[in-house]
């Protein structure tokens, strides 16, 4: 059986109607049919799966008939609304051999009408038979019978949906009496009022002998309550809204009841108001828990009430601000196209003048107006939709916007005035049956016995945690069932069949699909049919679970405090809204020295350090003025011991208040924190000591970096100025080249302390640069050539071919690692070579570096201390070859601030490869090119004062500066410096920082204070760039000094573009 069969068939059976007793009214409309085609036979017939029944019939006696024999099995497949007509039966290929043309009813002419649903399912025929041929009938009267099965299939339509409101009315009052909810209707245009039975309940009177009125229905009210509920009905017929409140009522017997009274103003199609509809619920058993009920229900209503329609913001043009995805459901459209759609462009040419109306009038303050009209679907066709519109206004009361909840009611639209009428009664009835789950937290369910067809409200689906399904099968809820409880309840619903007897608050375990234990409690009710036999069952089911959880949590709460008061080591008060102790735990014994009955009544700020007494004060004084919603923090107080000694408490009050937001108690839990205390005054001390420490540290380092960087900027200075003189002998160029190796041999052992010190205190510099890594490396390689030669080691580099020309990484660094390795390298290695392996990694934009050795190699197992401060695999090498053991840590550190990382590998006797790898992008060879082809050039005259106390530095300075067309001009400290600058003007100023007397620092500032070089720029000449402040000089030249360093500095600072002999 294909899908479109199957869904005909469920179409067919949702009607109810076969193999039922026999309809007048379509009795009456099969005898038109024959009359009209003037046959001796007109049947009403339905197909299912085997037969064709016939619902109605004239001139057969037969019910029903086999369905291979049926001629409306050909008509059904023809489509919505087809007519089928057969001339002679005893001449068609289809019928020849039909049984009911080759023999009794000896049939002939056919003619039969599609019985077609709005769904476009195909129910049977209406159809007419004659036993002799007859012509094809002429198009009207074929339209005559198409009418008719129209007629019969609204006539269906208007059975189902009576049927249907019978039982939403049953479930209405089944749901009414589970709940303890009544209603009522006030009609405005008679007085006349109508209460259900469970409202006679409520006021304790009898239908019988009480007819209920206005008048005698508010003299039930406490008398102090009367004139709010006249407030409140006179309010919802003069807004047109709705009421909820709740008063006291005095019952016929004199008792007092607690009441909730719910209702809305019915309206007609004009809008105005034609009676007043409400719901009534005895709560007083449930006025202790009223806020959580509150809760729940708002959080249901948000749930079921307004899942399926759409939530629109309009401003008064008609342009959307806000849009929520129903209306894909509703119009076809998604979110993301509603963008630019505005109301009017939308709206059905005909609806749109009215629409836009009420737009304006709400500009102008209508607060609410529902209106029906027809929207445009994105396929094209138009859609009745139901809009109900609220006003929005700003802060100071002006009209802002419009809130619209719109809903699909095409359906209610297209159906005759009976059916509309029919399906408005059902709606009404679905929506107080949803009021009803809304106030009882019901979920319902309607099970048919007979077809297995279930019905199930969506909050069943939330009880359950399941996802909404629309032909749900009862074996999706039955699953759910606890292991525990499975066989007991079933064989309950069994036994309830077989009686009959309704089943009321059964609680039993399910189990939900995330794994969550749920109580639920559930009622039913079976409903038999006209033959006694059980036809089905319908109920309602409501979830208990945290009901169940706030009574067990309520005994297991006291029975807990008690306990835990009694034998808790924190100490448990309780304190009225003037502080006075109500309530303390035995532990105060222990923490307190003193009995609870010696601090009963007393104020506990007594009991307390005076140092502490204003920050206890100030302290319960800014928390409860914060409210019901605070929530308080931790504090600490020193509390007096019975024997007189003082001890640190730390404790977190509680507030409690009562509904009106008044204080009412204090509860506070304090446990001793003396020891705490005084472990958090020693780390304070011994913190204190290790910055002190830090501060000796950091001084005698940068005190060791001047004393050290002084002489030799004088020694690497004027050694490389000596080398490049021409006149030197071979003999003196040696040995001027080994001084300059020793110097800068010291100067590295400077650095890698100094490196290290930076590295631990994060203060590191690393500068980016374009560079070409290839030169960097080869560079690197060739410092080191003489060394290997000397020892008769290869030096060699594999890769470098393959390196882009410029990268933009921190050359200095990747030099000063480099560097270091290749030195190690060289430096262990006695016998092969050093191999330097370059490699850029273009997925990663990575350069990876290894240098790799034949020497003889570390131990696996020591691998891992190479990276360590001080670390020497081997002392007695470390007394051969040097080292400060600080280098390969240095190395590690300045990869991994460069965003790299660094390893090693190696084996005792085969020699190690140490390899990193860091960041590399690569970048234009151009810009290499415009960076490399500057030379070294100074604005001309450019006017210089270095001030330095150390007169070799200041000739060294001089001498290249001199050699650049510099004007120069010199000051021995920093009181000669502040003399000059406020004597001559200067382009830029190099000021030494450590000097005797003024500063370097001082110095400066006391220029920036003068009138002639305020703004000229002044670079700090340091050993130890940390300690010039941003805030007063323009840039640092390390010492010693480097030529092009200075240059650069010097033009960065005065902003001078140095010459590019590339252009």
């Amino acid at each position: 059986m294909g899908d479109r069969e199957t869904l005909r068939l469920n179409a067919l059976r949702s009607f109810g109607v076969l193999d039922t007793q026999a309809d007048p009214a379509i009795d009456r409309l099969a005898g038109l049919a024959a009359n009209l085609f003037d046959t001796p036979i007109a049947v009403v017939s339905l197909v299912d799966e085997q037969r064709l029944w016939f619902k109605a019939r004239v001139g057969v006696d037969a019910t029903e008939t086999p369905r291979d024999n049926a001629f409306c099995g050909y008509a059904i497949e023809l489509g919505p609304e087809a007519v089928m007509v057969v001339e002679d039966a005893s001449t068609d290929p289809r019928f020849i051999n039909n049984p009911l043309v080759t023999g009794p009813p000896d049939l002939r002419f056919y003619a039969g009408a599609a019985l077609t649903t709005k769904d476009g399912h195909n129910l049977g025929t209406l159809c007419v038979l004659d036993h002799r041929p007859r012509p094809r009938p002429d198009d009207a009267a074929l339209e005559r019978l198409r009418l008719l099965a129209r007629i019969v299939v609204d006539e269906f339509e208007l059975a189902k949906a009576h049927r249907e409101t019978r039982e939403k009315q049953r479930l209405l009052e089944m749901a009414e009496t589970m709940a303890g909810v009544g209603h009522w209707r006030l009609d405005l245009s008679t007085g006349a009022v109508a209460w259900s039975d469970a409202v006679y309940a409520i006021y304790g009177v009898d239908r019988e002998t009480f007819d209920p009125n206005i008048d005698d229905t508010v003299a039930f009210y406490h008398p102090e309550d009367r004139e709010l509920v006249r407030r409140h009905v006179l309010s919802t017929v003069e807004t047109r809204t709705g009421f909820d409140f709740q008063v006291r009522l005095i019952r016929a017997d004199g008792a007092l009841r607690h009441v909730v009274s719910r209702g809305v103003c019915e309206q007609d199609d004009q809008g105005r108001p034609t009676a007043v509809f409400g719901l009534f619920q005895d709560v007083t058993d449930a006025v202790g828990t009223i806020d959580t009920l509150r809760r729940s229900e708002q959080r249901y209503r948000l749930v079921t009430e307004r899942a399926g329609d759409v939530i629109t913001c309009y401003d008064f043009s008609g342009r959307g601000k806000f849009i929520s995805p129903a209306i894909q459901r509703l119009l076809g459209y998604t979110v993301a196209e509603t963008v630019g759609l505005t109301v009017p462009s939308v709206l059905h040419p005909d609806d749109r003048d009215a629409v836009m109306t009420v737009f304006g009038e709400m500009s102008r303050g209508l607060d609410h107006k529902t209106i029906q009209h027809r929207s445009r679907h994105r396929l094209g066709h138009y859609v009745w939709v139901e809009s109900n519109l609220q006003l929005v206004r700003d802060g100071t009361g002006a009209p802002e916007e419009i809130v619209s909840v719109s809903r699909d009611i095409s359906d209610r639209k297209a159906l005759e005035l009976d059916l509309i009428a029919a399906r408005d009664d059902a709606r009404e009835q679905a929506q107080r049956a949803l009021l009803a789950e809304d106030i009882g937290g019901l979920g319902y369910w309607r099970y048919d016995l007979r077809t297995r067809h279930l019905d199930v409200s969506r909050k069943m689906f939330e009880i359950y945690g399941l996802d909404y399904v629309e032909q749900p099968e009862i074996d999706l809820f039955n699953d759910r069932l606890h292991p525990g409880d499975r066989a007991w309840t079933l064989a309950r619903i069994a036994e309830r069949l077989r009686t009959g007897e309704d089943d009321h608050n059964v609680p039993t375990r399910i189990i939900r699909p995330d794994g969550e234990e749920r109580c639920v409690s559930g009622s039913s009710i079976t409903v038999k049919a006209a033959d006694g036999l059980p036809a089905f069952m319908m109920g309602t089911v409501r979830d208990i679970t945290e009901d169940r959880k706030a009574q067990a949590a309520l005994a297991e709460n006291e029975a807990r405090y008690r306990l835990l008061a009694d034998n808790a080591s924190d100490m448990i008060a309780t304190f009225n809204p003037d502080g006075e102790i109500c309530f303390i735990s035995p532990a105060c014994r222990t923490m307190l020295g003193r009995e609870p009955e010696e601090l009963i009544g007393r104020r506990a700020v007594d009991l307390t350090h005076p140092d502490d007494r204003d920050h206890m004060i100030n302290y319960y004084a800014a928390l409860i003025g914060r409210g019901p919603s605070a929530i308080s923090e931790p504090y600490e107080f020193r509390a007096q011991h019975k024997d007189g000694r003082w001890i640190w408490l730390e404790g977190q009050p509680k507030l409690s208040f009562d509904e009106a937001g008044v204080l009412v108690a204090i509860q506070d839990v304090a446990r001793e924190i003396t020891a705490r205390k005084a472990m958090e005054a020693a780390l304070m001390e011994a913190r204190a000591e290790a910055e002190a420490a830090a501060a000796v540290k950091s001084e005698f380092l940068s005190n060791m970096s001047h004393e050290l960087r002084t002489p030799l900027t004088a020694v690497l200075g004027f050694s490389r100025l000596i080398e490049g003189q021409p006149e030197l002998s071979p003999t003196t160029r040696r040995f001027v080249d080994r001084v300059a190796n020793a110097g800068q041999a010291l100067m590295s052992t400077v650095n890698d302390i100094l490196d290290f010190s930076k590295l631990e205190a994060g203060q590191v510099e690393i500068r980016s640069a374009v560079c070409d890594p290839r030169r960097l490396v080869e560079d690197a390689l060739d410092l080191f050539a003489c060394q290997a030669q000397e020892k008769g080691i290869v030096l060699d580099i594999v890769g470098a071919g393959t390196l882009p020309s410029a990268l933009f990484i921190a050359p200095d660094r990747v030099r000063q690692v480099l560097l270091n390795l290749i030195g190690n390298a060289v430096k262990f290695t006695d016998r092969g070579g050093v191999t330097v392996e370059v490699a850029w990694r273009r997925g990663p934009k990575s350069l990876l570096i290894s240098v790799r050795d034949t020497g003889g190699g570390v131990p696996a197992d020591r691998l891992d201390q190479l990276f360590r401060r001080f670390s020497q695999i081997d002392g007695s090498s470390t007394r051969r070859h040097g080292g400060t053991g600080l280098g390969l840590a240095i190395c590690k550190g300045l990869v991994e601030a460069m965003g790299g990382q660094i390893g090693a590998e190696s084996a005792l006797g085969r020699g190690s490869r140490f390899w990193f790898e860091l960041p590399a992008g690569e970048v234009e060879p151009a810009a290499l090119a415009s960076a490399s082809n500057q030379a070294a050039a100074l604005p001309v005259a450019c006017r210089v004062l270095v001030v330095d106390d150390n007169p070799v530095n200041r000739d060294l300075v001089r001498t290249v500066l001199d050699a650049l067309g510099a004007e120069t001009s010199e000051a021995v400290d920093g009181e000669a410096a502040v003399a000059r600058a406020e004597a001559e003007p200067f382009d830029v100023i190099l000021m030494d920082l450590r000097m005797p007397g003024m500063g370097g620092v001082a110095a400066a500032r006391a220029i920036r204070r003068g009138r002639l070089n305020d703004n000229v720029p002044i670079i700090a000449f340091s050993a130890d760039a940390t300690e010039a402040p941003p805030g007063v000089f323009d840039g640092v030249v390390a010492k010693p000094l480097e030529t092009r360093a200075l240059i650069d500095e010097i033009n960065r600072a005065l902003q001078f573009e140095t010459v590019d002999h590339a252009a």
